[in-house]
């Protein structure tokens, strides 16, 4: 069975994924800056610091 820091780190990294393309969408399509900035630096925190902190806290 999948234990659930794995399920968190792919469902975290999954939805940075689809943050970062909502991202890139906004900014060929000249969204507002402060939003396409603010979906860029979420993007990131779902795709690194979420599964860095939940591998360090599962003692991989």
């Amino acid at each position: 069975m999948v234990g659930t820091p794995v399920i968190v780190t792919i469902v975290s990294v999954c939805v940075g994924f689809v943050i970062f393309m909502l991202a890139a969408s906004g900014a060929r399509g000249k969204w507002d800056r402060r939003l396409v900035i603010a979906l860029f630096v979420g993007a990131v925190v779902c795709l690194t610091v979420v599964p860095v902190s939940v591998a360090l806290s599962a003692g991989v």
